[in-house]
């Protein structure tokens, strides 16, 4: 292990900025205006997150002194763990919307979180050393297949979200293994599909928007007709979802519903689920380029925005330190992102080189969907902040995947 020369100073030194901002922003958030907006409040929150970051820190060092090979050896029994864990959360009593937490005492468990980790090494394993042809198609239908378990329990709970940040991950990861760029297309067509059925059926009342989404797909289909069975099988998975959406709607929740219809009809209900967008977006926006400063914030204090010390943190941030503020937050996620990209690239192991890739999309796609989420250009799904948001399972396994950066980044040229 080559310590001093390799070590990745930058990405402990990002991380490290990251939560300390976290735990700024939760120990503001439940900080008393100095105008007397709000009572005084418990420091619970902030002593839990401190506490969990100390955890974190300590899943930084396993993730980081473990060489990864052992981690590959012992992919398929982390699978193992995580699913017989989201089968548990199934017998838990739930709250008002989801259950998701495991209780241990004075603490909470969320599997779904660790999952990623699981599924990330898994698909990794699974796809290291494939070669061309056939073999890569059968690899790639493997690792489609050890998703499809853990995304089906966690729509179970219900959580969209997390469901969808392990749909989102494995693309780039496909992608990275040699799987074609307009192969990854035909994954995400679907997703269009969908919201332009929604679109077209519960908002407008007009089925012109997917007819004409279709007739773009047949295009293409006979564009790739090459390729006989990409072409077939984007034209059947975009028909196919059209077919499937109404019964796939009707077993979602009410408030996922309305989640859903606020993100396409922005403002059509801001009393009600379009509250916290609605708020989110003031409060941001009244940050201006340098924000009200920190304890000064108004929108949290006076108790408009919900969920400030998770879902909100971003609107907390944007409206104490502005949007310079925010800027520089955003930086430190992109350094971490790319240096996460020249690991993956770098990495003599091919699985090593896929997690690396892995956490990248992680990381990317928890940042894009909850700033897009805060400022109302995705639909409220519950995907934290990594480092910011309140919660001690997503922090831990944000943690980890920098201590396996760490890791890669001392022993990149091990096989």
């Amino acid at each position: 292990m080559r310590l001093r020369g390799d070590f990745d100073w930058l990405i402990m030194i990002t991380t490290s900025v990251l939560c300390i901002v976290g735990l700024g922003l939760i120990y503001s958030v439940f900080h008393p205006h100095q105008n007397g907006y709000s009572e005084p409040v418990s420091n619970i929150y902030f002593i839990r997150q401190l506490i969990w970051t100390g955890v974190g820190m300590a899943a930084l060092l396993v993730g980081f002194l473990i060489p990864f090979r052992i981690y590959e050896a012992l992919a398929y029994v982390f699978y193992g763990l995580c699913t017989v864990l989201l089968i548990a959360v199934l017998f838990m009593k739930g709250g008002t919307h989801a259950q998701r937490w495991i209780p241990l005492g004075p603490i909470k468990l969320q599997p779904s979180e660790f999952m990623k980790i699981a599924l990330l090494f898994v698909w990794a394993r699974v796809l290291s050393g494939q070669r061309r042809g056939s073999d890569r198609t059968k690899k790639v239908f493997v690792a489609l297949v050890f998703s499809v378990i853990p995304f089906l329990l966690i729509l179970r709970q219900p959580d969209l979200g997390t469901a969808m940040v392990l749909f989102v991950i494995i693309l780039p990861v496909l992608y990275w293994r040699g799987v074609k760029g307009y192969q990854i297309l035909f994954f995400l067509s679907p997703i269009v599909a969908i919201l332009l059925i929604i679109y077209g059926e519960k908002i407008t009342t007009n089925p012109w928007p997917f007819g004409i989404y279709i007739v773009l797909v047949f295009i293409i289909a006979y564009w790739k007709r090459s390729d006989l069975k990409a072409s077939v099988s984007l034209v059947a998975a975009n028909l196919g979802f059209g077919l499937i959406l109404p019964y796939v709607w009707q077993r979602l929740k009410v408030y996922q519903q309305d989640r859903i219809l606020n993100f396409l009809d922005p403002g059509a209900n801001r009393l009600d689920e379009g509250w916290q967008v609605f708020q989110s977006k003031i409060a941001i926006g009244s940050g201006g380029l340098s924000g009200k400063g920190f304890f000064l914030g108004t929108q949290k204090a006076l108790e408009f925005l919900p969920a400030k010390h998770t879902d909100f943190i971003f609107s907390v941030l944007g409206e104490e330190v502005g949007f310079v503020g925010a800027l520089l937050v955003l930086i430190l996620f992109t350094v971490l992102i790319l240096r996460a990209l020249v690991l993956g690239g770098k990495a003599k192991s091919e699985f090593a080189s896929t997690v690396c890739v892995g956490i990248a999309a992680y990381f990317f796609f928890q940042v894009f969907v909850n700033v897009a989420m805060t400022t109302g250009m995705a639909p409220v799904t519950g995907i934290p902040l990594p480092f910011l948001s309140y919660g001690g399972s997503s922090l831990v396994v944000s943690c980890f995947f920098v201590g396996f950066l760490l890791n890669c980044s001392v022993r990149w040229y091990e096989y």
